[in-house]
């Protein structure tokens, strides 16, 4: 489909690995010839990522607040449009041509001036000729001469658009010079055959426009007398009746068009702007500067985004980037469990249990015998690293550690110089603060429809946590009450001493019954615990299915 793009991207507050899994994922996509990929992110860069990407010299993945499918995601860009000054005629004929029930009506510079549909040409002209016989057409010579397939032979119009009121010369001449009588002449339009008395009448008066049908001539002394009277002359090939009917439609669109229509901007979600569609023939989507950039009917409504995920390092919509559930996933590489993630179709979807995605990252590029660039095996090495704890981690596997021997020697590195760099020059609890420490790399999870989450961060020593507890207590309150959990926890790794602190703050029965040795409140000791997968969260499930 043309216009659609694939991110790639990991869960919402990502981690080190989702972001180098990501750009690494990415890269190779584009390698194997995939076009418009992208690796994204959901959220903000912790200061572990910012490191290793500096490290790098490489730029964080796009930001992607949400994937709602919004107006520019489904929009009918080669728009059926005409210019203001489009005869009728012709806009009749667009319409029943390219089977459009509407088509805007644009200014020079792009900006619609109106809508022209259908009903409208039915309600403002045929009922409107049919019921009142109305004389009056507002047009210009050029329409006209557009609109008939006319010839000028003298032009005294020019380019103005005029009000002229149209007579058919079929009567006595007598009762024709009685009807000029009680018109302006200069406004009238008058519509005649080969009547040379009715043609030198209405000359005579000084008639605004003397159109000669049936492709007659007009004699020279009454061409030199329309010079001197200052009459435009128009021949027409068509009969007088025809003539006049069409001479109708010449009125240029934008006088009929509609100023009164519904507008989006690009950026806005579908979900917000059907009801705008459902009540109208269709809506127009303008940039900031008023410009059209296309237009939605309820048919586009039926279209399928142009937008494509490929998730890595998780698998449940709960963590997924807003507005995964209304686009199409292609894609999984992941290592955590299998959660409430469905497709419609089937697609390749990696979900192993090792210590980091990025260590199936770096096995596809092996796999595939793909060359991988000097920074992004670092990139990769620095995920491993990360989700490992330098291959602390009970999660680590012998593929893990086989990665990291595969991508020390594509990156140059020293995986434990490295991974001692990244976790030393992040592990300050105090100078990232208790927003950035608690939503960091913060996990929501549910079961039996309760929910609960658990950040985790990781230090060296814990007298950093004990003088900032306070503060990260508030903050996970916050966390509890803005997602509605039972229970808002954060894990608190020494990388150094291999083990872990839990502080937690939730529903008393769950706090109860959580089962680990209390250091103090709300502070539990768990002991050799290094992995939120593998040993947390597992546990808290079963409490929670325990319970309810």
């Amino acid at each position: 489909m043309s216009g659609e793009i694939t991110y790639v991207i990991g869960h919402k507050n990502p981690d080190t690995d989702s972001i180098c899994s990501a750009i690494a994922l990415a890269e190779l996509k584009v390698l194997e010839g995939a076009e418009n990929v992208v690796a994204a992110r959901a959220g903000d860069i912790n200061p572990q990522t910012s490191f290793i990407l500096d490290y790098f010299n490489i730029q964080p993945p796009r930001y992607l607040p949400n994937v709602y499918p919004k107006a520019s995601d489904i929009m009918t860009v080669d728009v059926i449009n005409v210019s203001e000054e489009t005869p009728l005629l012709k806009v009749m004929e667009i319409m029943r041509e390219e089977r459009v029930r509407f088509v805007p009506v644009l200014d020079p510079e792009g900006r619609p001036r109106g809508i022209l549909t259908l009903m409208d040409l039915a309600k403002k002209y045929i009922v409107k000729i049919e019921a009142e016989s109305a004389r009056e057409v507002k047009t210009s010579l050029k329409n006209i001469i557009e609109t008939l397939g006319g010839t000028a032979i003298l032009d005294y119009m020019g380019t103005s658009e005029l009000t002229l009121s149209i007579f058919v010369g079929a009567m006595a001449e007598e009762s024709f010079r009685a009807i000029l009588e009680w018109e302006n002449p200069p406004e009238c339009a008058i519509v005649v055959g080969d009547r040379s008395g009715i043609q030198s009448a209405a000359i005579e008066k000084g008639v605004g426009l003397l159109i000669v049908t049936g492709g007659f001539t007009v004699k020279d002394e009454l061409i030199e007398e329309a010079r001197k009277k200052r009459v435009t002359i128009l021949s027409s090939p068509l009969d007088s009746a025809t003539t006049a009917l069409l001479l109708r439609l010449s009125t240029p669109a934008y006088r009929l068009a509609s100023p009164e229509f519904e507008t989006v901007l690009p950026d806005e979600p579908v979900e917000d702007i059907k009801f705008k569609v459902a009540g109208a023939n269709g809506v127009v989507v303008l940039d900031a500067d008023g410009m059209m950039l296309g237009v939605i009917t309820k048919s586009n409504l039926l279209k399928p985004s142009g937008t494509n995920l490929v998730l890595v390092d998780h698998n449940e919509l709960s963590q997924a980037v807003d507005g995964a559930d209304r686009v199409n996933i292609q894609e999984v590489v992941d290592h955590h469990r299998i959660g409430n993630f469905h497709s419609p179709t089937p697609i390749p979807f990696i979900c192993e249990p090792v210590g980091s995605t990025s260590t199936l990252v770096s096995e596809l590029y092996r796999r595939k015998g793909a060359a991988i660039k000097k920074e992004t095996a670092g990139l990769l090495l620095g995920g491993v690293l990360s989700d490992t704890v330098i291959l602390k981690s009970p999660t680590t596997t012998e593929r893990d550690r086989e990665a990291v021997r595969w991508l020390e020697e594509r990156s140059g590195l020293d995986h434990k110089a490295f991974g001692s760099e990244i976790f030393a020059a992040t592990s300050s609890l105090k100078k990232r603060g208790p927003e950035a420490v608690v939503n960091g790399d913060y996990k929501v999870f549910e079961t039996k429809g309760r929910k609960f989450g658990v950040g985790q961060v990781e230090t060296i020593g814990f007298d950093e946590f004990h003088e900032e507890k306070e503060r990260l207590v508030k903050e996970l309150e916050k966390v509890r009450e803005k997602k509605g959990l039972k229970l808002s926890a954060l894990l608190v790794t020494d990388i150094v001493m291999g083990t872990s602190l839990l502080l937690a703050v939730g529903e008393k029965e769950v706090i109860y019954k959580l089962g680990y040795p209390r250091v103090e409140e709300g502070v539990y000791e768990l002991k050799n615990v290094l992995s939120r997968k593998k040993q947390v969260v597992p546990h808290i499930l079963s409490v929670f299915n325990g319970i309810y």
